[in-house]
């Protein structure tokens, strides 16, 4: 596993930014535009509130897809497309053209899949995720069908929740360039510790070849190599 280590989540905020920033800067370099996929929670937050003041970003070129969303509208205080609009996007110049949301209103949810993965590009050049502390990641949930999904997102039904999610697939995420997991807080540590040594079985394992922002607390039991 490649796991950078910080000692707060601000730092590690910080970190994930700044590697947010440099591979903007390289995609729109070489190939004229950065296709990343954002995600939800606190961690992500932190970073997003960074991004707005990160100097030299091509805000321009890039272009913002969604690595999983809720089943609600764009308004929900739930919704993941709401958290980036509030806390990145409607303080840095992304041409809205360029903000591809999932659309967690529409039933049926495949439908809704459906239409992500047509408008999706060919292949993202980096996906933002995260660690819930069962160990899942975008809303691969464990137990949960999409799981075993093909094709590039899933409208996966999470019977703990009692409620729809859509996902991208582990083919999706594992398909895109770079993969960033950020996590955070004591309470993951464990589960952190588990994946680390092949243990647990859990979603989060699905993801290959990923860069792991973590902070000291979530780290704590890690093995040091």
């Amino acid at each position: 596993m490649n796991i950078r280590t910080f000692p707060t989540p601000e730092l590690t905020a910080a970190g994930a930014a700044e590697a947010f920033a440099q591979t903007a800067r390289a995609a729109v370099r070489d190939r004229g535009a950065f296709r990343v996929a954002l995600s939800g929670g606190s961690t992500p937050k932190l970073m997003y509130r960074i991004l707005r003041d990160m100097p030299e970003m091509p805000w321009h070129a890039v272009h913002i897809y969604f690595s999983d969303e809720r089943s609600v509208g764009a308004d929900s205080p739930d919704s993941n497309y709401r958290l980036a609009q509030d806390e990145l996007l409607n303080h840095v110049p992304v041409p809205t053209a360029q903000v591809h949301r999932m659309a967690g209103e529409v039933e049926p949810l495949t439908t809704a899949a459906e239409a992500y993965a047509a408008l999706l590009p060919a292949q993202l050049d980096a996906v933002l995720l995260g660690m819930g502390d069962d160990g899942h990641t975008a809303s691969l949930f464990p137990s949960t069908d999409a799981l075993q999904a093909s094709g590039r997102v899933a409208a996966n039904f999470v019977p703990r929740l009692d409620t729809g999610r859509l996902t991208f697939t582990y083919a999706e995420i594992n398909a895109a360039r770079e993969r960033w997991i950020l996590v955070t807080g004591a309470g993951k540590a464990g589960v952190l510790r588990q994946v680390q040594g092949g243990e647990g079985g859990y979603p989060i394992a699905g993801v290959q070849n990923a860069i792991w922002f973590v902070d000291a607390a979530a780290g704590a039991e890690l093995q040091q190599a």
